[in-house]
């Protein structure tokens, strides 16, 4: 929501309870709604320019006196001038007598003793000069974009970089340079900019702001991370417990099937174990789908373990009368239900898989056939 979003809602208040108040049509009662009104707009526009100052970031006033923080007499403003001035000065003196001696030194070589010596001399002079007058043409050009800044800025204690670009007329990263030395150099005597480079602040105060709520959201940013971190420790911990405990029933199952290896049930043992093992796999590598095998661990294996420990203590026992061959004929045929159920469980673990090689697969013969590669286009 930008600022001319919060006018408009303001004006659309305004309008609201301007309607009101002529709805209302008891005379001696009006002086005091008109006053309470005005009141209250009051203090939705100042709620409203909170909100605004929050959105934004910073606490930015409108109404600032910019030449408390500005300097009213600009390094470059005189030396500039004095800089144009004697290197003016200083390449016409040096640059004629460069000259001079050249044309001289030309015909007259012989008698000029020393003459090499004072030629250097004098085109440093020269050189020196030609120096003090880019100088003084490179600190007036400042001291007039300083300028220009400082009207765009206006009374605004904060700018952004792009907009103070875009009516400077300057490339943002010219811009930061040069607002940097403006800075260095005095010209903005409480100026900051922003460790992302995105804002130029006039004083001390907003960016006594603009730390503190940096700060706030570095460690707003460090709790989130934080707290991210422990629910993904404790989501991994869980996974882990997860898969220690179905392992622990899968070794289980191992003992009693080498226990009951000539009964016809340990072939069923041999399988639930491999089908156990291939669901505890797939979620070792997709941890995200503990939350679909928790009823198979936490429930199914567990009554499953009790089963064939019962299964294996009524065949250990020495007779075996009809009852416990009907318990252990129904024990069989609860092994086979729940190896059919784990193997249905275990192919929706692949439906993720299928799913993207289905895709992939569709892909790939849109290409084809796109490219005229196609079975049908051969034919």
């Amino acid at each position: 929501m930008n600022k001319k979003d919060f006018s408009n809602l303001e004006d659309q208040i305004m309008y609201t309870v301007s309607n009101a108040l002529k709805a209302i049509d008891v005379a001696n009662l009006k002086r005091d709604i008109n006053y309470k009104t005005e009141d209250t707009i009051n203090q939705f526009k100042s709620k409203f320019e909170e909100y605004g100052q929050k959105y934004m970031g910073l606490n930015k006033k409108t109404k600032n006196d910019i030449s408390m923080y500005i300097n009213k007499r600009p390094p470059g403003s005189v030396s500039g001038i004095l800089c144009i001035v004697f290197g003016s000065i200083g390449i016409g003196i040096y640059g004629i007598s460069v000259l001079a001696f050249s044309v001289v030194k030309i015909f007259f070589s012989s008698l000029l003793i020393g003459g090499n010596i004072l030629f250097v001399v004098l085109f440093l002079f020269f050189l020196v000069s030609l120096g003090l007058l880019l100088k003084g043409i490179s600190l007036r050009k400042r001291v007039k974009r300083f300028k220009k800044y400082v009207r765009v800025i206006d009374n605004n204690t904060y700018i952004s970089i792009e907009e103070l670009a875009k009516f400077a007329k300057e490339k943002e990263r010219f811009l930061i340079k040069d607002l940097s030395k403006m800075i260095d150099s005095g010209m903005f005597l409480q100026g900051h900019i922003d460790e992302e480079k995105t804002y130029f602040m006039l004083n001390d105060e907003v960016y006594g702001d603009y730390l503190s709520l940096k700060k706030q959201q570095i460690a707003k940013e460090s709790n989130k991370k934080k707290l991210k971190e422990e629910v993904d420790n404790s989501s991994k911990r869980e996974v882990e417990s997860t898969i220690k405990i179905g392992k622990d029933y899968i070794e289980q199952i191992k003992t009693v099937r080498n226990n009951l290896y000539r009964e016809d049930i340990a072939t069923n043992l041999d399988k639930l174990g491999n089908i156990s093992q291939q669901i505890l796999n797939q979620v070792e590598k997709n941890p995200q789908k503990a939350q679909e095998v928790n009823k198979f661990i936490n429930h199914y294996l567990p009554i499953t373990i009790k089963l064939i420990n019962s299964y294996e203590e009524l065949n250990n026992q020495v007779v075996q009368g009809d009852n416990i061959k009907n318990a252990k004929s129904e024990i069989e045929k609860s092994i086979e239900l729940i190896n059919k159920a784990f193997e249905n469980l275990l192919d929706d673990l692949f439906e993720d898989v299928a799913l993207d090689i289905s895709t992939d697969i569709s892909v790939l013969k849109t290409l084809f056939k796109q490219e005229g590669l196609s079975e049908e286009d051969f034919k």
